[in-house]
């Protein structure tokens, strides 16, 4: 076993014990396993610290969410979910009694019951949901916003499938109009040679141009394709700080609030190039993404 694989079950394992001590999932056999089928899959995978992280960055959104609307009893609906069922573990420690994970990832259904409750994972789009009206107590959606096309339907949607009363927890990022709104982050050190904002002041030409003078040989991504997501391909909705909150506001739930994640120190002159070519403030360029709470009365 080399080291990196020796890392990422240490730390996988010390992961599931912080699990289980701060939760009640060593009462239940079922959600051991699966939990244990959860550890498996990331420590076998060449990008398992990675993976760890998304799935802490899963679980501290649930407890979030858990502590505006205890979730004990609950029925969730998981806008966006992990295919490996980050959210689903959580939410079946603390007692849900119906988790529902939706999301254009996710290939295979899967299903899960417990002492408590039941979770599964199905293929749905956001804009399309297959369920009833008030169906659900909450919704929480992870990293997800800035992919949906048409997001007036989608809340819309959110609208109708909860109940009086629901709360729906949206958090996410980045934004199109922030630094990294290209959204090649998952690339690594790769995305750094994308300066930032450039993909809100260059032309696709322009982009493919720079990058065929610094991209590494041997990249998971060629040029173009990196060029073709960034400018084209539908995965990504390329909307901007301002029409997301407009849309927010104009949404059928009451906003209870919208608060802004920050991003960290960027290039300035960058910075003042993309005032100046889209008229948005320093703040609003520099609002990588939104933590948003809204609520059905």
């Amino acid at each position: 076993m080399n080291n990196t694989s020796s890392r990422a079950i240490t730390w996988t394992s010390k992961l599931r014990n912080l699990f289980l001590r701060t939760t009640n999932s060593e009462n239940c056999p079922e959600l051991v396993a699966y939990i244990k089928t959860v550890d498996a899959y990331n420590a076998t995978q060449p990008n398992s610290e990675m993976l760890d992280a998304i799935r802490q960055y899963n679980h501290s959104i649930i407890n979030s969410l858990n502590s505006i609307r205890p979730l004990s009893g609950l029925r969730v609906l998981d806008v966006g979910a992990s295919p490996h069922g980050y959210a689903l573990e959580k939410s079946l420690a603390l007692g849900v009694l119906d988790y529902v994970g939706i999301g254009l990832d996710i290939s295979e259904d899967l299903a899960i019951k417990t002492k408590t409750g039941h979770g599964r994972l199905t293929y749905m789009n956001a804009e399309s949901l297959s369920f009833n009206d008030n169906e659900f107590d909450a919704i929480v959606t992870m990293s997800t916003f800035e992919h949906i096309g048409n997001l007036g339907i989608a809340l819309s949607e959110f609208h109708r499938v909860l109940r009086r009363e629901g709360v729906a927890l949206i958090s996410f990022e980045p934004i199109w109009t922030c630094s990294y709104g290209h959204h090649l982050h998952h690339l690594g050190k790769i995305s750094k040679l994308v300066p930032d904002w450039a993909h809100l002041l260059w032309s696709k030409n322009e982009m493919m141009e720079y990058l065929n003078s610094c991209w590494p040989q041997g990249a998971p991504l060629s040029v173009h394709e990196a060029c073709e997501w960034i400018y084209e391909d539908n995965v990504l909705n390329r909307k901007g700080i301002k029409e997301i909150q407009k849309t927010l506001y104009d949404c059928p739930m009451q906003v209870e609030w919208i608060a802004p994640l920050l991003d960290e120190v960027r290039n300035e002159e960058q910075l003042i190039a993309a005032v100046k070519k889209t008229g948005l403030s320093r703040d609003e360029l520099m609002t990588k993404g939104l933590s948003v709470l809204l609520y059905k009365h």
